[in-house]
């Protein structure tokens, strides 16, 4: 009982920090450039990723499958990078031009928007023991 407890607490505190990073940070989100869509986005398509990964807990532990969950899910994060690179350039190529923190944003954008749903997800995962 505990363990559901915890890890809902969890799920609470990964998906706040899942909402401010996409919605509320400052970095991402101003009137000019508004990342909120394409942080969306990143998130069904890292929920996809993690409705195909294999993340079955070796353990007994509390937080096992929240860990299984993040470390099965690491091995994409290049990729999802590699994905909004090219979609960056090719908004770049179609609306504006080309800007090196436009990059960078995106990188955090397909980053933070894995790793938040990797926990999230994770922590219900441990929570459905």
């Amino acid at each position: 009982m505990a363990q559901k407890g915890i890890s809902w607490v969890l799920v609470g505190v990964f998906g706040y920090a899942w909402w401010w990073i996409g919605y509320q940070w400052a970095y991402l989100n101003v009137p000019e450039v508004d990342w909120s869509d394409v942080f969306l986005l990143f998130t069904l398509i890292s929920l996809v990723v993690l409705r195909g990964a294999k993340s079955d807990a070796a353990g007994e532990g509390m937080f096992d499958k929240l860990v299984s969950t993040v470390t099965g899910f690491l091995p994409s994060l290049p990729w999802l990078v590699l994905a909004i690179l090219v979609g960056n350039t090719i908004f770049a190529l179609q609306y504006a031009g080309f800007a090196i923190d436009s990059y960078l944003q995106a990188v955090i954008v397909a980053v933070t928007a894995g790793l938040t749903t990797a926990l999230w997800v994770g922590a219900i995962n441990n929570a459905g023991e």
